[in-house]
């Protein structure tokens, strides 16, 4: 198979931004951005612009203190060039996914050689939800990757350069310093302190499994230690001058709400994230496992880089699992390590030191047989929603959304298929002794089902959660009047309906709501029935 070869000798960095603008620039404006957290970045990188505050974070034109504003100054950036839509507050992430590939394709090819990298930026790429992560409008690719390079950064000032002479050396070192807190302190001027709090977890882990052994000095350590401090200081600094201590009690008030309690309903069991990285970030999750094993051929760099993957990854597994809020995208720092293992694998088994076992196989072909079939499925039954048991239909909202005007179309079972035929492929020519062609047909039938996913299935998907909502919203905002939700939380009139800060002081004049909470709304405001669809009810009030 020369597919490989091919890829290696074409010039990398070229070849993986072509593949990044191919999977993650096109059709991302196509679908509607999501309640709550893409529409809500969207909508307070567009107060920023609106109001020309650009110091400080605001939804509805409020001060916002959940968030930093790094991703939100991002957008801001995006939307002044693209305007403000859909595409525009995805870009940032699509760029972030680019960069993402040639960076782990270089630190591949340093520590391993160049089939590694191409391997391990193809696992990124081709996996589920870091392929779709990348095409979405929340935080979380920005900062993974600020807190992946501050770790690697650190990893590289561990594992000086013997050939270097000492003041190079000395050089190399101080940059690469100040290169690991920069990345960490825009990590936390993107998220919160829960970079830096990763960031400790990580090092304290290493050197515990290390044996204290870490080349960071004390001095080294308070130097790294300042500079964050210096770009947080930097930031909260103008931050309280205008809100006072107010804003520092509410930040840090929201930080523990979201590892105390399941802050907005969004609770779940502890193996949450274990269920959700297996699934979601197949093929990578299942290679990833494998590649724990041990292999004494590898140098002290790479056990040692090893480690610090191995480490990142039990330290996000257990701090989210721990943390009472459950969602999905706060165990996605983990797609580093698990696309490294994912590749370390695959790397080992091309040279021979491990096979590509049944052990590995059978949940492989298990896993992506479900979701081939979930796939194929899906037209069926959207074209055919009263073949859905009644009793799968608890939630009233959900009952009532499959109303929507949605065509499915048959023929999209070929969705599904692509994956299954990947699948085979990959079964055929394992046994055919292929070593390079089952991980070939493996990743590149992933890699078309996630992006046939996306460009087919989700803006189908959005029609039904929330589709009807926002053309009410699209369709009144030409009236300039306030349009607020009752009984549920959404941004979605904001940033859809283009509220400005005067309209909000206005009385309520429209409201949304859901058919379960319509007899308890009508117990606040005084309003008529405009309409009702797909579970939504829309309500003007007197």
């Amino acid at each position: 198979m020369k597919l490989l070869d091919s890829i290696l000798h074409f010039p990398t960095r070229l070849f993986l931004i072509i593949i990044g603008l191919i999977l993650f620039v096109p059709f991302i404006g196509s679908v509607h951005l999501f309640d709550w957290d893409e529409i809500n970045f969207a909508e307070s990188a567009r107060e920023m612009i609106v109001t020309g505050n650009y110091r400080m974070v605001q939804i509805n034109f409020e001060p916002f203190y959940e968030k930093p504003p790094f991703f939100i100054w991002l957008q801001v950036f995006s939307m002044k060039y693209f305007g403000i839509n859909e595409f525009a507050a995805r870009l940032p992430n699509a760029i972030c996914g680019i960069a993402t590939l040639m960076t782990v394709s270089s630190i591949g090819r340093k520590l391993y050689n160049g089939r590694f990298g191409a391997y391990w930026a193809l696992l990124f790429a081709c996996s589920i939800l870091p392929q779709l992560y990348f095409k979405s409008g929340i935080i979380d690719p920005v900062f993974n990757y600020l807190i992946f390079s501050g770790i690697y950064f650190l990893f590289r000032i561990s594992m000086p350069d013997e050939f270097e002479s000492y003041k190079t050396r000395r050089k190399t070192r101080r940059f690469y310093l100040m290169v690991s807190a920069g990345a960490v302190g825009l990590a936390i001027l993107t998220k919160g302190p829960v970079a830096l709090g990763l960031v400790i977890l990580t090092i304290t882990a290493f050197m515990i499994w290390n044996r204290g052994k870490l080349s960071l000095g004390t001095k080294d350590f308070i130097a790294w230690t300042l500079i964050i401090v210096a770009i947080i200081t930097a930031w909260l600094s103008f931050e309280v001058r205008a809100n006072g201590l107010k804003f520092l009690d509410e930040f840090v008030a929201y930080q523990i709400r979201l590892f105390s309690t399941p802050d907005s309903g969004h609770g779940g069991p502890f193996y949450y994230h274990f269920l959700v990285l297996l699934i979601g970030c197949f093929p990578a999750s299942i290679l990833a496992i494998a590649g724990l094993r041990k292999d004494s051929s590898d140098d002290y760099r790479q056990r040692a880089f090893k480690r610090w993957m191995i480490v990142l990854l039990v330290v996000v597994l257990v701090v989210f699992s721990v943390v009472k809020t459950k969602i999905i995208h706060y165990s996605s720092l983990a797609y580093f390590p698990l696309t490294f293992l994912g590749a370390y694998y695959i790397e080992k088994v091309y040279t021979n030191r491990l096979k590509f076992s049944w052990w590995v196989i059978a949940p492989i072909t298990l896993i992506g047989g479900l979701l081939a079939a979930a796939a194929i499925l899906l037209p069926i039954i959207g074209a055919n929603p009263d073949i859905i048991p009644a009793a799968l239909l608890k939630d009233p909202m959900a009952k009532s959304s499959l109303g929507a005007s949605v065509i499915w179309k048959r023929y999209d079972i070929w969705i599904g298929c692509v994956l299954a035929a990947g699948l085979a492929l990959m079964l055929i020519t394992h046994f055919m002794g292929r070593i390079r062609m089952p991980f070939i047909a493996l990743l590149l039938g992933t890699c078309i089902f996630t992006n046939a996913v996306y460009i087919h299935f989700v803006p189908r998907i959005e029609r039904y959660s929330q589709g009807a909502m926002i053309d009410f919203i699209k369709q009144k905002r030409i009236e300039k009047k306030r349009i607020d939700p009752m009984g549920f939380k959404s941004y979605a009139h904001l940033f859809y309906g283009k509220q400005s800060a005067a309209v909000r002081k206005e009385p309520f004049h429209y409201i949304i709501t859901k058919e379960q909470k319509l007899a308890e709304v009508n117990t606040w405001v005084y309003a008529h029935e405009v309409g009702r669809k797909n579970g939504f009810v829309f309500l003007e009030c007197y």
